[in-house]
Parts: structure tokens; sequence; C-alpha cells
């Protein structure tokens, strides 16, 4: 029988958390209205510096939704049953960061009444252009798989994983190729920042995975079983290893910068964004989640919530500092320009992160993300009931935990 008084904390928890968000959102509303009534001189970008934070805080979230389907749907094509469990929760978490994101890319674009003229003229010849028709699709098929997920239409979800899995890394290439095809900036040009985005987004995915699963648990005072408990270690050692190679990655990007003698480097690890790189997300974001992973200490949930959490903070880091450090430099005469962020970019950014947040919420509350595609109306087996030798296990784990 469920303890009435951890039923009525459980209640004021959501609630309380409901009221921060929609406070946070409200933050957002105002500088949206900001927005359509003084268009972009609201921003910290100039014609030196035209992408802003609200840019870095788009390819972040597109990127971690895309890893969400990424990881979801390669599970689901092999056909790994306890990481089903995590299926239908993947995707509409994912939804929840894409819609919102897409809503604050428009928003960049200083009045929404310009959306119109992306739809209505288009450019073939734009990787820009590309990139907002293919994450349209994707956001399509995103929708559409996580209703066959939620009707237990079995076939076609498993179908729409291949398909969507595919458009998931095309939009993320195609993503990476904005910034990879400008030959004037040298920390954004190459072959390799498409590579970096798809490998990037599917860490931001775990994480997002990891940290939004355990939390959904812990907020609802639900029990997590063990099938669960033991798809998310797994999860924490596969994030582990992606970290590992992120880490190899990024130092030989900077030996490979050093060697070449890129002077835009400098941008990123001394002035002016240092302290951002080398604490936020190289120490922050890679390090300490990679040793909290590696220990035992990756056996008790909340030290996984807290990796996947971390990691998350280091990739958006990664992504502002990547968008930002990239125009510095201008290519005309050489000269060094600045940016900074203003109030109406910061509360977009948060109003964003909030709506995505209240969205994952209602979708908990009425859309039973914890059923799979073979019990979509009911949660799953898993979450209603563990066995005697299972429940046993799982009390073990907790005193030890």
């Amino acid at each position: 029988m469920e303890n009435p008084g951890a039923g009525l904390q459980k209640i004021r928890s959501v609630h309380l958390l409901a009221l921060i968000l929609l406070a946070l959102l409200a933050v957002g509303a105002f500088s949206v209205v900001q927005i359509q009534l003084k268009g972009q001189e609201v921003f910290g970008s100039s014609d030196q510096i035209p992408w802003n934070m609200l840019i870095a805080g788009y390819v972040f979230m597109a990127l971690t939704a895309s890893g969400l389907c990424l990881t979801a749907n390669f599970f689901e094509i092999l056909k790994i049953k306890r990481f089903q469990l995590l299926q239908k929760r993947s995707h509409f978490l994912a939804i929840s960061f894409l819609v919102p994101s897409l809503g604050m890319l428009a928003m960049d674009l200083g009045q929404f009444g310009r959306v119109y003229h992306f739809m209505l003229n288009p450019s073939f010849s734009s990787p820009l252009w590309w990139m907002g028709t293919v994450y349209g699709i994707y956001l399509f098929l995103l929708f559409t798989e996580f209703v066959a997920i939620h009707k237990g239409y079995a076939r076609m979800a498993f179908i729409f994983s291949i398909v969507t899995l595919v458009a998931a890394v095309v939009a993320t290439s195609i993503l990476g190729g904005i910034f990879a095809v400008i030959l004037d900036s040298t920390l954004w040009f190459g072959s390799g920042t498409p590579v970096w985005f798809v490998f990037s987004s599917v860490i931001s995915g775990i994480a997002a995975m990891i940290t939004v699963s355990i939390l959904t648990y812990n907020l609802g005072k639900k029990t997590m079983g063990v099938d669960l408990r033991q798809a998310l270690r797994e999860l924490g050692t596969i994030l582990t290893v992606f970290l590992g190679i992120g880490l190899v990655f990024t130092v030989w990007r900077l030996i490979a910068s050093f060697y070449v003698k890129v002077p835009d480097t400098f941008f990123i690890i001394a002035s002016p964004y240092g302290l951002q790189f080398w604490f936020l997300f190289l120490l922050i974001g890679i390090v300490i989640p990679f040793l909290l992973l590696l220990t035992r200490t990756k056996r008790k949930s909340g030290f996984q919530e807290l990796a996947g959490f971390l990691v998350l903070v280091g990739m958006y880091v990664d992504k502002h500092i990547f968008v930002i450090a990239g125009q510095l430099r201008q290519s005309i005469d050489g000269s060094i320009a600045s940016y900074t962020s203003t109030f109406n970019e910061w509360g977009l950014l948060i109003g964003t992160l909030a709506a995505a947040a209240l969205i994952y919420m209602a979708g908990e509350k009425y859309l039973h993300l914890d059923a799979t595609v073979a019990q979509p109306h009911q949660r799953s087996t898993e979450a209603l009931k563990l066995d005697e030798p299972k429940q046993k296990l799982l009390k073990e784990e907790q005193v030890l935990g």
C-alpha cells in the first residue's frame, strides 16, 4: 500500500517544479514579446558576429534530440528488450527538445513572420535551407514513430525506427556541415565538424536519457525495475566509453591546431573562452563525469544522474564556445570582434528549456512514457510489478548503494 505521506510529497515536488518552470517560461515569453516589438536590436549579435547564443542553444538542443533518437532506435533495431523500456520516453523527450528549439531558432530571425520567407522562397544551394527542411522532415518522422509506439503498432514502429535513425544522422551531419563549409573560420571549417556533431549528439542523448529517466522516477517516487536499472547502468558504461573517445578527440584537435598554428585556437584555450573551455567543458563536462562513471559510484543512480547532468552542461558550453569563437576573427581585416549576450537572449534560452521540460512533464503525466510498444496503453510489467527474486535483489542493491 502506498504511503499517503510519500504521495503528498510527490505531488508537492511536482507542483513546485511546475511552478518554477512556469516562472521561467514567463521570462522566456517576456523575451519573445521584446523580440517581436524591437527585432534583433535586443540581441548581442552584430554585423561582425551575426550568430548569437540562441544559435548555440538551438545546436545543443537539436543535437540532444537527435542523440536520443539515435540511441533509442539503435537498440530497437538490435532488439535488446531491456532498452525498450526507454524507447517511448526517449522519443517523447526528443520531441520535447526539438519543438521548442525550432521555435527559438525562428525567434532568432527577429520577427516570427520571416519564417514564411524560408518556406515560400527555398534556396537549394544553401546548407541552412537544407538543415531546416531536413529537420522538419525528421520531426515529422519522429512524431510518426512515437505515435506508432504509443498505439502499439510494433511493425510500423520498427520500420520507422530505421528511417528515423537515418534521418537523425543526416539532419545532424547537415547541421555540422553548415559550419564545416565556411572556409574563413578556421575553427569551423573541415570534415571533422559534422563527425563531431554526430558523435557529441550521441553523448548528449545518452546523458539526457540517463538524467531524465532517473529524475522522473525520483520525483514520481516510483520503484525502478531491475531491468531498467541494468539498462541505465549499461548506458552509463557506453557513455563512459564515448566520453573517453571525446576526450581523445578534443586533445588531438588541440594538438593539430597547435601544430599548424591556428590563431583562433587561443580564443578557446586562453581569452575570452579559456575558463569556460578548461573548467566547464573539459573538467565539468567530460573529466568528472568520466571518473564518476568509471568508478564504483556508477552503481549508484544519484551519481549516474549527476554525471549525466554535468555532461549536458559541458555539451552546451562546447557548442556555445564553438559558435561564438568561430566568428571573432574578421576575415576582411583580421580584427577581433567581441560579443556579449543580453538578458533577452538568456531569457529566451531559459524559457525554451523550461518549455521543453513542461512538454515532457505533460507527456509523463498523460502518455504513459514507461510503457513499451508491446504494452502501449499501460505501464510496462517492469514498471508495475517486480517478481520476488528481483525485489530481493533490488533491495540488496539499494542497501549496498
